[in-house]
Parts: C-alpha cells; structure tokens; sequence
C-alpha cells in the first residue's frame, strides 16, 4: 500500500466512523421512547446471534411514518426473535452471501438503506459496500423492480377478487408502492420512503399513479378505486414488457 492509498484508507476510515457516531445520535432523535426500546431490543438480541450489521431503515429514519408504518431494520447474519417487542417490528435478516449478491444484482433495498440509513452496528460488511456503490456507480436495478412490479400486481389483484378489501388493500399498497419505485428508478430518479413517493410521481409526471398511491396510504379506497389503481399499475408495467 502506498502512502497515498494509506492515507486515502484513514481518511475513509474516519468518515465512516463519524457515520456510525452520527447515525446512533440520529436514530434515538427520529424514534419515540417506546421504538427506541423496541430498536435495542432488536440490536441486542441480533449482537448475541453474532450479527455482523444492523441498520435502521425504512420511513422513520427519514422522518415520513404513517399510521401503517412498522419499525423497519435490516440485519446481516441471524433473525432474532421479536417476542415481547412492544412495537410492529419488519426485520429483514440475510446471510453475507446473500447480502453481497442482491447488492451487486442491484437490489434497491439494500442501496436505499445504505443511503439514507441510521447504521447501529458494523463489522465492516456494510462500509465495504458503501466504498463498491461509490466505486462502482451502482444504481437500483429497474429490470429487477419491473419483476417485482408484476408479480406484486398479480398477486394483489388475487386477494382483490376473494374479496377480502382489508387484505386487498394492504396488497395494493404494497404493488403500487412498488410499480412506483420501479418507475421511478427506470427515470433515473432515486426513490425515497413511501410517502415521499407520490410527490416524486407528480414530479415525473405520473400524477394518475401518484394520486393513487397517496389515496392508498392515507384513506381507505373502494373496490372499485383499487381495481382503477390495480389497472393503472399494471397498463405502466406492460407498456413497459
């Protein structure tokens, strides 16, 4: 290593370290008393399984919770367990392995919590993928989203037709959420958390979709009104086939 990638390295190294340091402070800001019990709770169990990372992801670390939002976090290495956690707690638990090649795929997720994320642990997993985004102007994959899109479509609109409207519309949130942040992405544009995502759609253009989206998020639509955004969703994703 020469001199100069040395001190490339402790520079980087230092700013990372200012990220976890900032990141910690930012978290126990942006959550209540009771999620931040709920997050060390989380942390604490996923450090005993020998984690090797657990970030804070999703809406709350961008400050846009809804009434539907859960505790969001994303942990490399095992799931802990979750009972007694006084809070609607969404881990996503994956191996290194795993964890490197949805990255390289061009998984969204992943990108989006490195991002924007609060990271609470690190053993280097995390950093590491940090530095190959940057190095490698890795962007969120819209093949892959597109994927998603339609099988989210259809599946929501088989718990539509059961007629189970609850359910329905938790799966239409959930395609059009997605159909979104493929849209999105496909246009070069970096999705944010899911109530940001409306404003970005009418950005874009995409004001039928985003009003859509904004309705299935804060009000409770019609039968009818989910089959329109269901029908809306899956017109963009064929165009698009």
């Amino acid at each position: 290593m020469t001199p100069t990638d040395l001190a490339t390295k402790v520079s980087d190294d230092a700013v990372w370290s200012a990220r976890l340091r900032e990141d910690g402070l930012r978290a126990a800001t942006l959550q209540t008393p009771s999620q931040r019990q709920a997050t060390e709770t989380i942390l604490e169990r996923s450090l005993a399984l020998g984690a090797g990372a657990v970030a804070l992801t999703g809406s709350t670390v961008r400050a846009r919770r809804t009434v539907m939002s859960d505790l969001d976090l994303m942990i490399v290495g095992q799931r802990p367990g979750c009972g007694g956690v006084r809070q609607d707690v969404d881990v996503y638990a994956t191996s290194a392995k795993a964890f490197w090649e949805r990255l390289v795929a061009g998984d969204d997720y992943i990108q989006w919590t490195l991002r924007f994320g609060c990271i609470l642990h690190d053993e280097g997993i995390l950093h590491a993928a940090s530095r190959h985004v940057a190095e490698h102007g890795l962007t969120p994959s819209a093949e892959r989203k597109l994927i998603q899109a339609d099988r989210g479509l259809r599946l929501a609109r088989v718990v539509l037709e059961s007629g189970d409207f609850d359910a329905a519309r938790e799966q239409c949130r959930a395609a059009l959420t997605t159909v979104a942040r493929w849209l999105l992405i496909a246009n070069g544009v970096f999705p944010l958390s899911r109530d940001e995502l409306s404003g970005q759609l009418f950005m874009l253009g995409c004001s039928d979709l985003a009003a859509a989206l904004r309705r299935l998020i804060h009000d409770v639509p019609s039968g009818e009104e989910l089959r329109s955004g269901l029908q809306l969703g899956q017109q963009l994703v064929a165009a698009a086939a």
